[in-house]
């Protein structure tokens, strides 16, 4: 699945996310899901190793972290940090199975909306 990622200013964030609360857009596929406010952010999050990870995940499904920790070949403290970061921005969840978190990467695909282009889609998100 794709993760539709917009680089804006925060007081445009903000403005857009009232709107959403207020009911004044309405859902749109094309409006982007997670929201940064610099490019320099989103690289540090979704560096090369950090999205191998994500499909390393996607693809070997591994029914924990000390598996996943195993078959990527890293420390699990510092694979905690990694999932832990990947996880508090939403492109890392967990599935309970007994006594143990599943790891899930739910995007494996990635597009980065900003400038005149993401302003044409908020406009867009708010006639629709």
């Amino acid at each position: 699945m794709k993760a539709r990622i917009g680089v804006a200013s925060e007081d445009l964030i903000r403005r857009h996310m009232i709107s959403v609360a207020a009911g004044n857009i309405s859902h749109n596929k094309h409006l982007p899901t997670f929201w940064f406010t610099s490019l320099d952010e989103v690289s540090k999050l979704l560096c090369n190793e950090n999205i191998e990870l994500m499909l390393l995940i996607s693809r070997e499904k591994p029914e924990s972290l000390a598996e996943l920790a195993e078959i990527s070949c890293h420390h699990i403290h510092e694979l905690s940090r990694k999932i832990d970061a990947l996880s508090s921005k939403g492109f890392i969840q967990f599935e309970e199975k007994g006594n143990a978190c599943r790891p899930i990467a739910p995007f494996t695909d990635f597009e980065v909306l900003l400038g005149k282009e993401l302003e044409i889609t908020l406009q867009e998100g708010y006639l629709a």
